[in-house]
């Protein structure tokens, strides 16, 4: 069993794709992260990142023979964080496994939007005639995503499940035009945060606080520069409550919350890598360990201390032995 835990970016900008010189080294694609656990696929948005992800997944399925599994998870359903799914390529396949889940009003909301996205009017191909098996879901916050050997199922908070299952828990934020998920990624003692399209509170969003603390890695939301948000910036609006929080506001939370990674997420696409590296260095002087996301950028998370033990154990074994 490969119990590996990997995160990979494949698109970090908000609002709009912006392909150019000056975006090179964090890239273009809107939102779009791929976690893989216990060999397990799991993306978080489907903005054009998931585009060259699609490809990669069907190329990777290819040399292993196998079907294609995956679980895609929308933290809301604004464009920026579905434009990519119709030129998803394993939705086109009849034999890959498709489920998605996000928020909704209603039980029938994401697939009422991603229709309403290919319907006639906007795209050549509806959702109907993507070929793949695709299990479609609204969620309500007080619900578990549970992946195991039995498959991935919505179930009540207090569901139990093995030692092997993937466990996604969701925290709704109100700091977002219409609301937006945040999710939880957990497996055997190690978890990532999920926190795009979060605007922070004075004194930080205490609830959010509380759901990110002692993740391995929370990636939030740092779309803004201090002064563009507060309208100082030539050239730029004001931008409070717009939804979107600054690299002060997700160093507050990550320090508060005391998560061992920070990754910057969002950036705002008028911004080239200079600026976005300098919102990485903002945020650093209040969380040490943060970075702006990159596009290509993969971080493993740490092995756990039962897996560290078991490890030296069979080294020293190995080594009695020889």
């Amino acid at each position: 069993m490969n119990n590996e835990f990997k995160i990979k970016f494949w698109g970090v900008r908000g609002s709009y794709p912006t392909p150019g010189e000056s975006t090179i080294k964090y890239g273009g694609n809107t939102a779009c992260v791929e976690i893989t656990v216990n060999e397990k696929t799991i993306i978080l948005d489907a903005g054009t990142g998931i585009i060259p992800l699609g490809r990669e997944l069907v190329k990777k399925a290819m040399q292993e023979k196998r079907e294609i599994e995956l679980l895609l998870l929308f933290s809301h359903l604004h464009h920026d964080h579905t434009q990519g799914f119709p030129f998803f390529v394993p939705a086109y396949l009849p034999k890959a496994k498709l489920h998605i889940y996000g928020p909704g009003g209603t039980a029938e909301t994401v697939k009422h939007v991603l229709e309403h996205n290919q319907s006639s009017e906007t795209f050549p191909i509806s959702l109907r005639e993507m070929a793949s098996f695709k299990d479609i879901q609204s969620l309500r916050e007080s619900q578990v995503i549970i992946w195991d050997e039995d498959g991935v199922r919505v179930a009540e908070p207090n569901s139990k499940s093995s030692s092997e299952a993937v466990v996604i828990r969701i925290h709704k934020s109100y700091a977002h035009p219409g609301g937006v998920y945040v999710y939880r990624i957990s497996y055997q003692n190690k978890s990532v945060v999920y926190a795009t399209d979060t605007e922070g509170y004075i004194g930080t969003d205490r609830r959010l606080v509380n759901f990110s603390r002692d993740a391995d890695v929370l990636i939030h939301d740092a779309q803004y520069r201090e002064e563009h948000y507060f309208g100082s910036l030539n050239g730029f609006p004001a931008t409070q409550g717009y939804g979107h929080s600054t690299a002060t506001m997700a160093g507050e939370v990550a320090a508060s919350a005391e998560t061992g990674q920070l990754i910057l997420f969002h950036h705002d696409p008028s911004y080239s890598d200079a600026w976005v590296a300098a919102q990485e260095e903002r945020a650093k002087k209040i969380f040490l360990d943060s970075r702006a996301a990159y596009e290509g950028l993969e971080i493993r998370l740490p092995k756990s201390f039962i897996e560290i033990a078991n490890s030296k154990l069979f080294n020293q074994t190995s080594e009695v032995l020889k």
